[in-house]
């Protein structure tokens, strides 16, 4: 009977160690790249808590006849578009 037993339990266990394929981690470690930043958007830009900010434009040169009232308003800050949110995400990765 323990015969009869061990030969239909043999091939069993025979076949399991055959069929059995050990995986192996992978020799070489991968790492996402970086991201890189923009520069020409880092010198431009600055991060607040709330989206971004930037210089007005428009008040470099050119500015005879306009009135201080008007180039007053051009002076300061002004948050970003809610459009550019997005891609100064992307331009400003770690910022």
């Amino acid at each position: 009977m323990f015969a009869l037993l061990n030969s239909l339990v043999r091939p069993v266990f025979n076949a399991a160690k055959v069929s059995s394929i050990t995986l192996q981690q992978p020799s070489s470690i991968l790492v996402r790249g970086l991201m890189k930043t923009h520069k020409g958007a880092a010198k431009r830009w600055r991060k607040t808590a709330s989206g971004y900010k930037r210089a007005k434009a428009g008040k470099n040169h050119g500015n005879a006849g306009w009135s201080k009232q008007y180039l007053k308003g051009l002076g300061g800050k002004t948050a970003n578009d809610k459009t550019h949110t997005k891609r100064l995400k992307r331009l400003l990765p770690y910022h």
